[in-house]
């Protein structure tokens, strides 16, 4: 059974820890690396299994963007 999850909770804590980043530039893994941290920090205790729906969920946003979809 999936976890809920307080989706205004979260994504008010996500859009409050970007940014605040310690640096103005970076390539697109860091920006995977902050997106982490914060999505980490948000949802504790994320399992192996929750953090391949996230990959999975991040995939499909972009193939809606990119034309891949």
């Amino acid at each position: 059974m999936k976890r809920e999850i307080d989706f205004r909770k979260t994504i008010l804590g996500i859009s409050t820890k970007l940014p605040a980043l310690p640096y103005d530039n970076g390539d697109i893994s860091d920006i995977g690396n902050e997106i982490g941290i914060s999505v980490g920090s948000c949802v504790e205790g994320m399992t192996e299994e929750e953090i391949n729906d996230f990959i999975s969920g991040f995939r499909h946003g972009v193939s809606l963007t990119n034309g891949t979809h």
